[in-house]
């Protein structure tokens, strides 16, 4: 009998997830352990693992948004049968979302019903079997295409011409080729694939990432592509979270200047300190571990809203906000206020490197009591945080920049840093904030107090 390919749960608050792309083609070999998906998430991406030997077939296609335990595929041992109609596995048609091949009413659909190779409520996503099959054959992701064929529906043509497309940017790719240029960093339409077709192998890749990268032509007659971007995992959750968190709330924010010259040298002798291993602490640790010890004194500002009560939190859990290219991601540093600054600089790095590399758990997503997040490094001079709900209060760290300082009558040079606090007024009030963000202020202007 098939082994099933389910949409495996992330933790217990996934309600939702989407195959972002299929490793193995459909009706192509895989070995067990070997990458045959990867989950998108509203938190995290996971690369998925074959629990099977033999040959994948696709239920539904890359984009489709699923929930935790349904099917999406099926892996047939050799010599097994493998049957045209894969919805008799199940003994039913599939259906809503799940189905990434258009059911017969689907099939049907004119002009009039469909505006698109993608229905709107279903997301079912309308191809021909010959489309599909020269689609897995040629690389081409399908998901975002327009079709040209009846109601929208994506025909050979639509393939090929997306091919030809891909071709001319640098060729089609295997799904392996795909993974690897995400994790190396290598742009596809700069390689020149060697496969049948031109399509782009994990040779290709190697090949090419480990060439000194070109530096790129300045355009200053481009213009920003016209399309439709899906709302969808992580941009979708974001979406709405942030709007809950700012339609829910009382958020006030404040800013507060910090003079920064006695923590940037602190951070200076850190880094020399600390150079054969390879550490090296950022200003944002530096306020992270000014922030866990402010909360350890103003508990208020680490504590979440409830209907009936207010919950204090005993642990000190501070979320550091990570920038992906899909969105934002907050892992946590667990126990902020009692590790180092050299474990909390260690940390930090770690999670954002997992971060960025698709590697962070769900582990350290999860935990968190306040957040800080940072935009200094874009040159911005001040912001407003939005609360991570169900948080009391977020903190932005901004650019460090010159300014004047007055002793006496005599101007000195010195450099600051504003710091952003976005609070939760239902929490606490603006006074008992400024108390907080004040304490952080200290801290930072008289740094060596960090080390103790």
């Amino acid at each position: 009998m098939a082994t099933e390919i389910y949409l495996v749960k992330v933790g217990m608050s996934m309600t939702e997830g989407v195959v972002e792309e299929w490793y193995i083609a459909d009706g192509d070999q895989v070995e067990i352990g070997e990458l045959v998906y990867r989950l998108e998430t509203e938190k995290v991406n996971l690369d998925v693992d074959a629990e099977a030997k033999g040959t994948v077939k696709h239920v539904v296609a890359e984009g489709v948004t699923m929930e935790p335990g349904d099917v999406i595929g099926y892996i047939f041992a050799e010599g097994e049968e493998i049957p045209a109609d894969l919805s008799t596995l199940s003994g039913e048609a599939p259906s809503g979302p799940a189905a990434a091949e258009s059911t017969p009413q689907a099939n049907s659909a004119t002009p009039a019903d469909t505006v698109s190779s993608a229905d709107a409520n279903s997301g079912r996503i309308f191809i021909s079997p010959a489309a599909r099959r020269l689609a897995n054959e040629t690389g081409v992701s399908f998901t975002e295409l327009s079709g040209s064929g009846p109601g929208g529906r994506i025909v050979e043509a639509d393939i090929r011409a997306a091919s030809d497309a891909h071709a001319s940017a640098g060729g089609p790719s295997s799904p392996m080729a795909r993974k690897l240029a995400r994790e190396l960093g290598v742009d596809l339409s700069q390689v020149s694939g060697t496969g049948p077709g031109g399509r782009i192998t994990k040779d290709d890749v190697q090949q090419a990432a480990a060439q000194p990268a070109a530096a790129a032509p300045l355009n200053t007659q481009s213009s920003p592509a016209a399309g439709h971007i899906p709302v969808r995992g992580m941009r979708k959750t974001i979406a709405e979270r942030m709007h809950d968190s700012l339609t829910t709330m009382a958020q006030l924010t404040m800013d507060m200047d910090v003079n920064m010259d006695d923590a940037i040298k602190l951070r200076g002798q850190l880094v020399a300190e600390w150079a054969d291993e390879g550490v090296k602490p950022s200003f944002t640790d530096l306020v992270i571990r000014a922030a866990a010890r402010a909360l350890a004194k103003h508990p208020l500002m680490n504590a979440s809203w409830g209907d009936k009560e207010i919950t204090l939190h005993s642990d000190i859990n501070v979320g550091m906000a990570v920038a992906l290219e899909e969105g934002l991601i907050v892992p946590v540093l667990k126990n902020t206020a009692d590790i180092s600054i050299k474990t909390l600089a260690k940390e930090s790095s770690r999670l954002a490197a997992d971060a960025r590399d698709g590697k962070v758990s769900l582990d350290d997503m999860q935990g968190g009591t306040f957040t800080v997040s940072a935009l200094g490094m874009f040159g911005v001079d001040a912001f407003t945080p939005i609360i991570n709900a169900p948080q009391a209060g977020i903190l932005g760290v901004n650019r460090i920049r010159d300014d004047v300082a007055w002793d006496g009558d005599r101007p000195v040079k010195t450099q600051v840093m504003r710091l952003s606090l976005t609070w939760d007024h239902r929490v606490l009030d603006g006074g008992p904030a400024a108390l907080f963000l004040g304490e952080i202020k200290s801290l930072l202007e008289s740094p060596y107090r960090l080390l103790l």
